[in-house]
């Protein structure tokens, strides 16, 4: 794994992605955002990411699609992907371990970064 990990950040929210990127660059980490969907496939393929974050609600293209057109490239299947969403918020009890259907990681955009973070050192060390 990279000293600096990639991460591609796939969030159609300009100013949410920016910031993000801005906190995890300071964290660390090497950040490539894109805010439109539809180009995430040809960004990872360039880009190879150590990890995907990816929003779920999109317009055009869902997170859940951004998925499966990234699981069924052969050079990005085992690519790490962490889900991003507004719809839930996490049980403190437990962060960072909840699942989505399909199995997928994810993390609340109402997290704070800590929170992120983790969860993305715990992808990164699976």
């Amino acid at each position: 794994m990279n000293e600096n990990p990639k991460i591609l950040l796939i969030d159609d929210e300009v100013d949410f992605t920016t910031l993000l990127a801005e906190n995890l660059e300071a964290s660390g980490y090497q950040v490539t955002q894109i805010n439109d969907p539809r180009e995430a496939l040809e960004t990872a393929r360039n880009l190879q990411p150590d990890i995907c974050i990816i929003d779920l609600v999109m317009p055009g293209m869902d997170g859940g699609d951004v998925v499966s057109a990234i699981r069924s490239d052969f050079m990005l299947a085992k690519t790490p992907v962490l889900m991003l969403t507004a719809l839930v918020e996490e049980n403190p009890d437990n962060p960072g371990g909840i699942q989505m259907n399909g199995g997928l990681p994810f993390v609340s955009k109402t997290s704070g970064l800590d929170d992120i973070l983790k969860a993305i050192q715990a992808q990164l060390s699976d």
